[in-house]
């Protein structure tokens, strides 16, 4: 039972880490938007309220970079912690290699799950009040430059967030309970950590599929890999709306194909066998084991 306490309390160690970073540079951009444009908002805004949206506007102009700072920031974090020590976050994040099976189903599964996971939000009728918390954090990613976009959202927060939740999280969690016991609530607080009830329960899913692919293969690559893509795919659609004229016949149909990818890759990776790699072969090492 101790030993279960133990590793709790490390799940929520490095969740703290995370949590802390992420708000931590919020709370300092607000505090620079507020010194450069403070007096600016407060002559033209009629109300706190007013303000308060203004500032917002600011601040949301600031994302990509905000993303790109925490990210680093995070990650940063962890590196000084393992490196006190004498580990890395490598070997205490399962970072290890998977075979070329496991990378191309995940990459199927991926690409099923972009027209899957994002197309079924608009063909399910999901109440508009609901949907607007969904639409709001979407609209957000084309706020500031692509490059920031891409660089944030399409490749460092998919990389900080496995280390986290499939990493950090998973791993400790899995020591005091079944496997998917872990799962469930590493994706569920995933999925909080998302907002709103539509973004929550997307993102619980999200991790859900995630974890399969975490549990069989016992490495957090392929959910990389996985994350990447979709972040990328719903990136580049905020910023070129190739599908805005899309009909809602062909919506369906992309809807349909992409879910039997995702249905199939992971079936596949359930019905196999669970990758044990020897340890001195399932570390990814750079220059020795440094990173």
């Amino acid at each position: 039972m101790k030993k279960v306490f133990i590793q709790i309390l490390k799940a929520l160690g490095y969740f703290a880490v995370y949590f802390t970073a992420q708000n931590l540079v919020m709370m300092i951009a607000g505090f620079l938007v507020s010194m450069k444009y403070g007096a600016q908002i407060k002559e033209t805004a009629a109300s706190y309220e007013e303000y308060m949206a203004q500032a917002q506007q600011y601040i949301n102009s600031y994302t990509g970079i905000c993303l790109i700072v925490s990210a680093i920031l995070v990650l940063l974090t962890y590196f000084i912690i393992e490196k006190v020590k004498k580990t890395s976050i490598i070997k205490e994040t399962d970072v290890k290699k998977v075979s070329g099976k496991h990378i191309g189903l995940t990459v199927i599964a991926a690409v099923g799950g972009m027209f899957f996971l994002n197309f079924m939000l608009s063909i399910l009728p999901i109440p508009s009040d609901l949907m607007g918390d969904l639409t709001s954090g979407m609209s957000k990613l084309s706020s500031y430059p692509l490059w920031q976009a891409l660089l944030a959202n399409a490749l460092l927060v998919p990389v900080m967030e496995e280390v986290v939740f499939r990493g950090y999280l998973f791993s400790r969690l899995s020591k005091a309970m079944p496997e998917i016991a872990a799962a469930l609530i590493t994706s569920a607080i995933f999925g909080i950590c998302h907002g709103g009830i539509v973004w929550a329960a997307w993102a619980f899913v999200f991790g859900m599929i995630i974890c399969v692919f975490r549990m069989k293969t016992g490495s957090i690559i392929p959910g990389i890999i996985f994350h990447i893509i979709m972040n990328t795919f719903a990136t580049l659609t905020s910023y070129i709306p190739v599908f805005d004229s899309m009909t809602k016949t062909v919506m369906i149909v992309l809807t349909i194909a992409g879910g039997i990818l995702l249905a199939g890759s992971l079936a596949v990776t359930i019905a196999g066998k669970k990758t044990v790699l020897a340890e001195k072969n399932a570390e990814v090492t750079i220059s020795s084991a440094k990173i």
